[in-house]
């Protein structure tokens, strides 16, 4: 069951949504490059209705191929507002009816909503959640971002594109302050979207209405700056606390912990007996695809079979331009650990798939233990959400940098990259400028 439509968060509101506006947005980049490779065009024209519309399309394509897994599943689906009468009782409040469900096993997969910042609340017409930005009937001239992490950074790349000026309020020293700073580095100076536009140290106080627009107040190094924009969007996190309040949670034995997540054990089993918690709403990282992976091993235990969640390694991604993901340690970490560690890396200007496609910014590096197992990769450039996917896997089974080394990699392709960081590591590659 659910409140709204199958799918959740992710394909609905978030990710899926989001990722084909930045493909959309990235397209229409992408075009203004072309004279670069003699591809000349005229009088470009973009319609965003039109591109909003292609994005719905999609997002109904995937949402209708739900319906019909379950339906082909026997699956029932009930949508409603479901609410713990007890630890076995569900009782779920329907558009013109209510029914009480007894069940022996529940799965709580409520996920969770952004975080909202005192003075700065969404009930304001100017101010928006991630979810509001992505049904915009138009690009905003201006809009005002608090909050430099993923979900700000990619509204970036989303609207800068299109042609908005994109301000970023970020409190601390710099944006995407949980990921590795050169990383960070590379995607500023390769793109003038990061920019100038972005104020550091800067912690949003007050929101004020101006002519039209919304003014943001912020302290920055001990003064005051005001910063407008046609809309404020508040991407400063989430919490799963408004939908567990929802769900009634304390009428059963599941136990929460001090930030507000549902405690669970290696099979996603609450602290009460049949009741088992996956997603957002059962702890950090809050991604997608670790939710995929709770649910199955949730559903395997129920249904007898012997499952855990014992993955070591959960790949992040930031669809940037050029993209970041990251997996495993990093440089630093490594050295607290092992204080000794080899470290390789391969910059995308000497792939010869990257100049093909016109994308040679950024690199592939590979952390290693001085025995030379892989310990973490990083990246930044193009492809790098794909790439990572092999970098996982790696070390999801412990390999070693020779493994990887003498893997034969299809040429010329981007992973390439990742085995010639590996090479690097060893001090064995002959391709790196």
């Amino acid at each position: 069951m659910d409140k709204e439509k199958v799918g959740g968060v992710c394909l609905n509101h978030g990710c899926i949504p989001a990722k084909a506006l930045i493909h959309a947005a990235g397209f229409q980049e992408n075009i203004k490059h072309w004279a670069e490779i003699g591809i000349h065009t005229d009088n470009l024209e973009i319609d965003f209705q039109e591109i909003q519309e292609w994005k719905s399309e999609a997002r109904t394509k995937l949402t209708h191929g739900i319906e019909q897994l379950l339906e082909q599943h026997g699956v029932e689906f009930i949508q409603g507002t479901a609410h713990f009468q007890d630890s076995n009782t569900l009782r779920v409040e329907e558009e013109h009816d209510a029914v009480n469900i007894e069940f022996e096993n529940a799965i709580i997969a409520t996920g969770s909503k952004p975080v909202e910042l005192e003075g700065f609340e969404f009930d304001h017409e100017k101010v928006i959640s991630s979810r509001e930005l992505l049904e915009l009937d138009e690009v905003p001239e201006e809009l005002v971002v608090i909050g430099g992490g993923y979900i700000g950074l990619e509204a970036v790349t989303k609207f800068c594109k299109f042609g908005s000026t994109v301000k970023v309020l970020e409190a601390h020293e710099r944006v995407l302050p949980n990921f590795d700073e050169a990383l960070v580095e590379e995607i500023r100076e390769v793109s003038p979207c990061y920019g100038d536009e972005i104020y550091t140290n800067a912690e949003a106080k007050e929101l004020r209405d101006g002519n039209e627009k919304a003014v943001v107040v912020a302290e920055q190094d001990g003064e005051e700056i005001e910063v407008e924009g046609d809309y404020v969007l508040v991407a400063v996190g989430r919490t799963p606390n408004p939908v567990l309040e929802e769900l009634d949670i304390e009428n059963t034995s599941v136990e929460v912990d001090e930030k507000g997540f549902v405690e669970v054990d290696e099979t996603m089993e609450t602290s009460d007996p049949g009741i088992y918690a996956i997603g957002d709403c059962a702890g950090q990282p809050l991604l997608a695809h670790k939710a995929y992976r709770e649910g199955k091993v949730a559903a395997e235990v129920i249904a007898g079979e012997p499952a855990a969640f014992d993955n070591h390694y959960i790949p992040k991604v930031i669809y940037t331009d050029p993209e970041i993901a990251v997996v495993g340690m990093t440089p630093e970490e490594a050295k607290e650990e092992f204080s000794e560690i080899k470290t390789g890396k391969f910059p995308f200007s000497s792939s010869g798939r990257a100049l093909t496609t016109n994308q040679d910014s950024g690199f592939v590096r590979v952390v290693a233990s001085t025995d030379e197992k892989l310990l973490g990769t990083q990246i930044v450039g193009p492809r790098a959400s794909d790439i990572i996917a092999e970098a996982t896997l790696a070390l999801e089974m412990q390999a070693y940098l020779d493994d990887i080394i003498n893997t034969i990699h299809a040429h010329p392709t981007f992973p390439e990259a990742f085995q010639e960081a590996c090479e690097d590591a060893k001090d064995e590659s002959i391709h790196s400028a």
